[in-house]
């Protein structure tokens, strides 16, 4: 079951009333049944892993706490850690150490082998992950409930494509579960119905041009494939946000509050704030988990700019098992050393053209270079291959710049996509002094009927719906 399919739209009212309606005593116990119901139905295959998750962790956490040993943690964290590796990238190693082989003149075939990888395995191991590590930190008390603990990493909401939620924060909220009032219901609402216009509406209308561009980009003309590349980060943002306003909304119909995912990124001024903006409970994760145990910034200014390789490297393969992921990651980390090395040259050539550091001029330049050097960096995610993504490159400064031949979108694809982008601007923009669903609900009677209809009708109209589209795939869910 997943969200924007009819199933979800009979769970998700009936687990709200059953948890408002439910006693006290009984709210967290209902919250699991449902949720586990949800797992079962993305795929019963998957159930057996997440209860292995489940067990281990709690296990771990019981024993962690009373004897914080090093040997103990590892086992902890490689247990669940393992198994990502085997379901998620042996594959892939076996692939590379073939090709390897190879190059030294041994001919070793891979074997194919035909593995399950089951919905939301990354998402809830780096949360059993990080709740261990803390326990062991002594940062949190081990859970006792059983049912709490498995709860926290099976919550439906965040279950297959986060966020990647720590146990300070949600924690208490299953512990003292918290009472559904009409603001949160309605505002949670309105979340999930501003998720599902920036997926329908924009996210699934620009995919139609990126897959009909990337799948053979020399079709193209230049215009087209940049076009192609631009497009890929606005949809890339718009389908990963929106599943994170579904997320969140429909936690907050029941009272429950996740980490915010997202912060306007491409508001940014450069790559490192991009990744404080973007995916920000994975980017604290990897912060707090690996960067900092690696040293973080403490060890010298060279041992800094390794350990940022290094966990964009991981964050890189975290998306998945492939080349094109390892450089799309070791390129953004790349960004942020360059960026660091260059600071002080570029703020002379600032100074020498009369730029002020915290000038509107400025600050435009620095979002307009972080927007193209992370689109640069969005066609490693989206090529299929490195050989790919190069063809995309070649095509962007080669050959004619326009081809007259069909992107896969029309005139009025085109039209809705710029209105609905316009839309998400000034709303992203007015964001950054308060979330759209605190003004939302802040509004008069007659403003919030007005817009939630109006909204709801654009995206009835204007979603894209029928054969050839999947409103229930987002790009995330494969990791």
């Amino acid at each position: 079951m997943l969200f924007l399919s009819g199933r979800f739209f009979l769970f998700w009212p009936v687990t709200a009333l059953g948890y408002h309606l439910v006693p006290r005593r009984w709210k967290a116990g209902w919250l699991l049944a449902a949720s586990w119901f949800f797992y079962l139905c993305a795929g019963a295959a998957y159930f057996p892993v997440l209860l292995f998750v489940v067990l281990s962790s709690y296990a771990a956490g019981r024993l962690l706490e009373r004897r914080p040993r090093r040997g103990l943690l590892a086992l902890a964290v490689l247990l669940p850690a393992g198994l990502l590796f085997v379901l998620k990238y042996l594959t892939f190693a076996l692939e590379l150490a073939a090709a390897g082989l190879a190059a030294l003149g041994l001919t070793v075939s891979s074997p194919a082998l035909k593995l399950l990888l089951p919905a939301g395995l990354s998402f809830y191991v780096f949360q059993a992950v990080g709740y261990v590590i803390d326990v062991y930190r002594g940062d949190q008390r081990a859970q006792r409930s059983f049912l709490r603990h498995a709860l926290f990493l099976s919550f439906f909401p965040q279950l297959l494509s986060g966020p990647i939620a720590r146990s300070a924060q949600l924690r208490p909220q299953l512990e003292s579960p918290p009472s559904v009032t009409w603001d949160s219901l309605r505002g949670g609402a309105f979340r999930f119905l501003w998720g599902a216009f920036k997926k329908l509406v924009i996210a699934d209308r620009l995919a139609l041009l990126v897959n009909t561009v990337f799948a053979a980009p020399a079709n193209f003309g230049r215009l087209q494939v940049i076009g192609a590349a631009v497009a890929f980060s606005l949809q890339i943002y718009c389908d990963f946000s929106a599943y994170s306003d579904m997320a969140l909304g429909s936690a907050q119909t029941m009272g429950f509050t996740l980490t915010e995912n997202f912060r306007q990124p491409y508001f940014s001024k450069s790559i490192q704030e991009f990744w404080r903006r973007w995916h920000i409970s994975l980017s604290s994760w990897f912060r707090d988990y690996l960067y900092i145990p690696l040293g973080g910034s403490r060890r010298g200014r060279v041992r800094k700019y390794v350990n940022l390789l290094v966990v964009f490297a991981v964050s890189g393969l975290w998306h998945g098992a492939a080349l094109t992921f390892l450089v799309w990651g070791l390129l953004n980390g790349g960004y942020q050393v360059l960026g660091a090395l260059t600071a002080p040259a570029r703020m002379r050539l600032r100074q020498a053209v009369g730029l002020r550091e915290d000038g509107r001029l400025t600050a435009l330049l620095q979002m307009g270079c972080t927007f193209l050097l992370s689109t640069l960096a969005w066609v490693f995610f989206q090529a299929s291959s490195l050989s790919l993504a190069g063809q995309v490159f070649a095509r962007m400064v080669q050959g004619p710049l326009w081809v007259y031949a069909s992107a896969g979108v029309d005139r009025w694809d085109f039209l809705a996509a710029a209105g609905a982008l316009a839309l998400l601007l000034a709303v992203d923009w007015a964001e950054q002094t308060q979330p759209l669903s605190q003004r939302w609900l802040k509004a008069r009677g007659p403003v919030r009927w007005a817009s939630a209809l109006a909204l709801l009708l654009a995206t009835a109209v204007f979603g894209c719906y029928g054969p050839g589209y999947d409103a229930q795939s987002f790009i995330y869910f494969q990791f």
